[in-house]
């Protein structure tokens, strides 16, 4: 258990490293902690149907008309393509700070400087 929760650790201390990048900010609001957690740890930054990286916040202006796709894990659940229907409950950031005493919202703080 306690490997186990380094490893965890290791992989949410690395995530708050590139969550910046990967956050719905962009010049009028830039990352915030609910981007870090929403778009970083439960993986609900919209996609774009063309493939381009980032969500519609990073892309151009204009180029976001009938190319945004919803994400396919909502919050801490993650959907299986082969049974849509019966998502599997991942971990929330409430069972982060219970389980392993990890603090989400400050590490976003720390990660987008909010």
């Amino acid at each position: 258990m306690i490997v186990k929760s380094k490893l965890i650790l290791a992989a949410l201390a690395a995530a708050t490293m590139i969550t910046p990048a990967m956050a719905g900010g962009n010049a009028n609001s830039g990352p915030t902690v609910g981007d870090c957690i929403s778009d970083g740890l439960y993986g609900n930054e919209p996609n774009m149907a063309n493939g381009a990286l980032g969500g519609p916040a990073e892309q151009a202006p204009g180029s976001k008309g009938g190319n945004v796709v919803p994400s396919q894990s909502p919050g801490p659940f993650t959907n299986n393509p082969a049974d849509p229907d019966n998502p599997t409950r991942g971990r929330s950031v409430g069972d982060y700070h219970r389980d392993f005493g990890v603090n989400i919202p400050e590490l976003c703080r720390i990660a987008t400087g909010g």
